[in-house]
């Protein structure tokens, strides 16, 4: 999916290139939420009882964020550079060890999830008031972890606390379409209903040689406000 999202934003802007200079610029301000959330990864604590086995929970689910892109348009279609920030909680309530043992509700990672998205989207015409819009983008997320992200419940009521702090980056990938209404003849809401693969967050757990990586999958199904300003 992420080679065929990336093979039409190339193509795309390679045939529109000759009409970029005559475009318009734009730009948006978004918030973003995550609807809902698929859930996977992988432990590499390989042959011990606490490697997690069956990924479980909410995701990144009612994670909220906020960003801004800037473009150029020319015609009804528009190319912009996007930049959003999410502090997302990623629910693994649920989750299965290889002993058997269920992880207690309330198992979560916290982190930061940072992107440049390249975007290109088709506009089209309903009416005076009201267009409808298709998106592709494709970028560059980064994670952000803390020390002590990760929060696991004990049986006993305790919480243990683990995570070290690192980040890593990964690629990441977005369709999406909606509907617009113009507020005035430079400025639209945008209400969008998108799909993002922000790739795989690696979170550190551990020192030295004891020192193992939980990989989990970050994507959602995102409901995006948007304002965008055509000058």
């Amino acid at each position: 999916m992420r080679r065929v999202v990336a093979i039409v934003l190339s193509s795309t802007l390679f045939m529109g290139a000759p009409m970029l200079a005559s475009a318009n610029w734009t730009a948006d301000i978004r918030l973003n939420y995550a609807i809902t959330s698929d859930v996977g990864g992988t432990d590499q604590d390989i042959g011990d009882d606490s490697e997690i086995v069956t990924f479980n929970g909410d995701g990144i689910e009612g994670s909220s964020g906020f960003g801004f892109s800037v473009g150029k348009r020319f015609d009804n279609m528009g190319v912009s550079l996007a930049y959003e920030s999410m502090g997302v909680t990623y629910d693994l309530s649920g989750s299965v060890q290889a002993n058997g043992t269920v992880q207690l509700p309330g198992t979560e990672s916290d982190f930061d999830v940072d992107t440049f998205m390249l975007e290109i989207d088709y506009t089209g015409q309903i009416n005076e008031a009201f267009d409808w819009n298709v998106l592709a983008g494709i970028g560059r997320t980064t994670f952000d972890f803390d020390a002590n992200g990760i929060n696991i419940p004990r049986a006993n009521g305790t919480i243990a606390i683990v995570g070290e702090s690192s980040d890593n980056s990964d690629t990441s990938m977005r369709i999406g379409a909606g509907v617009g209404y113009k507020l005035s003849k430079t400025a639209t809401l945008l209400t969008m209903l998108q799909y993002t693969n922000y790739g795989t967050a690696e979170s550190k757990i551990g020192t030295g040689a004891s020192q193992t990586t939980l990989t989990m999958d970050v994507e959602a199904t995102e409901l995006s406000m948007r304002v965008r300003f055509d000058f």
